[in-house]
């Protein structure tokens, strides 16, 4: 679990409209995003464990894409010498589709990197239902216009059973099931980063992770309805790709009765 405070714009995040994709763009801050945040070091150390454990799961790159990831850890390292967040590079995107290039994907949220690496970015976002249809040309559009040095964030949010950093799918972590509850349950959120890199004119991509627990969510009202109606009109093929065919309604349950 993360040690230190990330303070997401939770009405930013639960608007009072029913779910839906959206990019949800702002202006980025690139110091505060890749700047060290954990003063123990502990996100870091954990980090670094994973690596020397089996980088292959974490690690990847092909051939083609060395110079641009080269760039990217120079540019990574004029904020910080303890890298914390993932990162991945893609290819500019300027003439093509892009394409991951490589990058390091330490705490994934259910997927794993070297089996994206070479592909085009439809087919990386092809297994979450509706995604490509509904945002995919806005995507790449935003994206083959994005200016070297500018900076731009966005929040992704899912649910687990656990406070753990790394759900790589390696680790066959428990799921949520039909005895969740919100004190059982955590909101993982990820704060997403994007820039376009100065010389190669590559996509930098990074990802920080951090962990809210629902029942302390849940005594903010305001938070407690958005997410009720989030989860409420959220479809079910989507809500059964974000394992919560089962945990739904238990969560919503109690949701409920917060705001009753």
């Amino acid at each position: 679990m993360l040690a230190f405070s990330m303070s997401p714009d939770w009405q930013r995040l639960f608007p009072a409209t029913d779910h839906r994709f959206q990019m949800g763009l702002r202006l980025g801050d690139a110091r505060s995003f890749w700047s060290t945040q954990d003063a123990t070091g502990k996100v870091y150390s954990e980090r670094q464990s994973w690596l020397d454990l089996d980088s292959a799961h974490y690690r990847a790159e092909i051939p083609d894409g060395a110079p641009a990831l080269a760039e990217a850890r120079t540019w990574i390292r004029q904020w910080t010498a303890t890298c914390e967040p993932d990162w991945i590079v893609l290819s500019d995107g300027l003439r093509d589709e892009p394409r991951v290039l490589g990058g390091e994907v330490v705490f994934p949220s259910s997927w794993s990197l070297p089996e994206k690496v070479g592909l085009p970015l439809s087919a990386v976002h092809g297994p979450v239902p509706g995604l490509e249809a509904s945002l995919g040309k806005a995507i790449q559009t935003f994206l083959s216009r994005i200016q070297p040095e500018a900076a731009w964030e966005r929040d992704n949010w899912g649910l687990s059973a656990d406070a753990e950093l790394n759900h790589h799918p390696s680790r066959n972590l428990p799921g949520l099931d039909a005895s969740a509850r919100l004190h059982t349950t955590w909101l993982r959120l990820e704060r997403q980063f994007l820039t376009r890199l100065p010389l190669s004119k590559a996509l930098l991509f990074g990802i920080r992770v951090s962990h809210h627990r629902l029942d302390e969510l849940a005594a903010d009202p305001e938070v407690a309805a958005g997410l009720t109606r989030a989860l409420e009109t959220m479809e079910k093929n989507i809500a059964h790709y974000k394992g919560l065919q089962h945990a739904r309604e238990p969560l919503l349950r109690e949701l409920r009765s917060h705001l009753d």
